[in-house]
């Protein structure tokens, strides 16, 4: 019996410690890679970052950016870097992208023991392995994944250092590794003053000269750092018209005025745990129960990993309050590791309360919280994503191309016509489409300049559906009216359609 007993707790004891976390690793990397060998068609958002990296040079790259976008300075250049040492294909580009998504899961994993319970460690892990929006940012062009990365890395250094006592040369360390994050990752200054904020409060309990001295010197080499990268980059960010507007309804109402204002935070706080964390309707609402409870069970028993944890959420609110960072989806996926923590510490606790009456019902907990992200990333691993596969319909227009055809390019679609434009033999002209989401009619006008054209390709991504009107579905019944179907091909969010426009005539 005694021999039995220890030989059961060494098969324990190694299939916890061991077996499991690294084959959750190991499968968040084979989903991360798989969707990245799929080599989905950039969509319209990655074509204009990729235009940017592609036709710019490494100085050009330092200025204000075209097509509306926006990305660390840091990232940029090693994406360029990266497109000339792989070249600018698909894959050239999301590279930097799917590293910083793999290496993610190690110091996950190297977070999670240091913030959480073992009991909670393997829902933690399967959560962020499997993560819906993870695994599609770890194959994108911008600069999300990375994110996430310097996310963890920030606060992987301020436990190192609480680990360490405050130890003068693992808080430089911090510092210095913080202020270069600062390049690579806007909400970087978030995750770093919520760990300085976190640091400062326990060293001034213990009042130590030494342990303050080497904070201060920490944040002075950040702060030269974020200075220096304001004067270059974003100074002009902060200003931007245009992306200030397009993101005006995720910014925090500051202060709360209406009982709209007050809806929004509920919407938000909802919101954010079906993107970025993932969850689904089915779930969602232990999710928000798990991590409410993980708060309370870790401020009770955890209380400086909890602030670590939680302080970048409120630091990011106040930035989105003050119109300087907008609270909304893929820009908030630095925090998805994050709440993951505090969720899986609060099932696991919610789980062991519960066992006790029920060890049934504390597994099905668990289980209803895992099973569909476990489910959507096996279903994802068979049929990778791919919301927008222009690439396929501009190879199939490609195919069917005769000499005089011309081409009508849909206004969402330009970005990503542009990047795979030089790929296939189509003429250096085209017809760029308008954009007239509040006046519909002006499409009809648009359509007009396509008249007596015998073979006129129009090419759909990106489709605006959420103005009232399937944009793609209008576009067609105006060219029904006015000329003949010859073709059509369809493949994921993209569309071409074939038409002769020589009866075309006006009322």
């Amino acid at each position: 019996m005694g021999i039995m007993e220890i030989d059961n707790r060494a098969k324990t004891s190694l299939f916890s410690s061991r077996i499991i976390p690294w084959s959750i690793i190991a499968l968040g990397a084979v989903l991360r890679i798989a969707q990245f060998i799929y080599n989905r068609s950039l969509t319209e958002g990655e074509a204009a970052l990729a235009l940017n990296i592609v036709q710019r040079s490494y100085s050009q790259l330092l200025k204000p950016l075209d097509y509306a976008q926006a990305a660390p300075v840091g990232f940029l250049l090693l994406q360029k870097f990266m497109s000339t040492l792989l070249g600018s294909s698909e894959l050239g580009l999301r590279f930097l992208p799917l590293i910083a998504g793999i290496v993610a899961l190690f110091l996950f994993y190297k977070v999670a023991k240091k913030t959480i319970t073992k009991q909670s460690l393997t829902v933690a892990l399967v959560l962020f392995a499997v993560g819906d929006h993870l695994i599609y940012f770890a194959s994108e062009v911008k600069q999300y994944s990375s994110d996430v990365f310097i996310a963890l890395l920030i606060i992987w250094l301020a436990i190192l250092v609480f680990d360490k006592k405050f130890e003068i040369k693992y808080t430089m360390l911090f510092g210095f590794v913080s202020g270069l994050c600062l390049w690579f990752s806007h909400p970087a200054l978030f995750v770093f003053c919520a760990a300085l904020i976190v640091m400062y409060f326990y060293a001034l309990r213990k009042l130590q000269w030494s342990t303050l001295c080497g904070l201060l010197i920490a944040t002075m080499l950040s702060l030269v750092s974020f200075l220096a990268n304001y004067l270059v980059t974003l100074g002009s960010l902060s200003k931007h018209e245009q992306l200030l507007s397009a993101w005006q309804s995720s910014f925090m109402p500051l202060p709360p005025t209406s009982l709209p204002d007050i809806k929004w935070f509920a919407y938000v706080f909802l919101r954010t745990f079906k993107f970025p964390v993932g969850l689904s309707i089915y779930e969602l609402l232990l999710g928000v129960l798990a991590f409410l409870w993980g708060c309370f069970i870790m401020f009770k028993h955890r209380k400086q990993s909890i602030l670590l944890l939680i302080m970048p959420i409120f630091l990011a609110l106040i930035a989105s309050g003050l119109h300087r960072y907008p609270f909304e989806g893929r820009l908030l996926l630095f925090l998805t590791p994050f709440m993951i923590l505090v969720i899986a510490q609060g099932i696991s606790d919610i789980r062991n309360k519960i066992r006790h009456q029920s060890n049934f019902l504390g597994i099905a907990l668990v289980v209803i919280l895992l099973i569909h992200p476990v489910l959507l990333a096996g279903y994802h691993l068979i049929r990778p994503r791919a919301p927008e596969e222009l690439r396929t319909v501009l190879e199939y227009v490609d195919e069917n191309w005769h000499d005089g055809d011309i081409i009508y390019v849909y206004y969402a679609s330009l970005n990503a016509f542009r990047y795979y434009h030089d790929r296939y033999g189509f003429p250096v002209e085209y017809v760029e489409g308008i954009e007239s989401r509040s006046e519909w009619t002006n499409y009809y006008q648009d359509i007009q300049r396509l008249r007596g054209n015998k073979r006129v390709w129009l090419v759909f991504s990106h489709i605006a559906t959420h103005c009232g009107v399937d944009e793609e579905r209008l576009f067609v019944s105006y060219l029904d009216l006015f000329g003949t179907q010859l073709d059509i091909f369809k493949a994921p969010g993209s569309a071409a359609y074939l038409y002769d426009m020589t009866l075309f005539s006006t009322y």
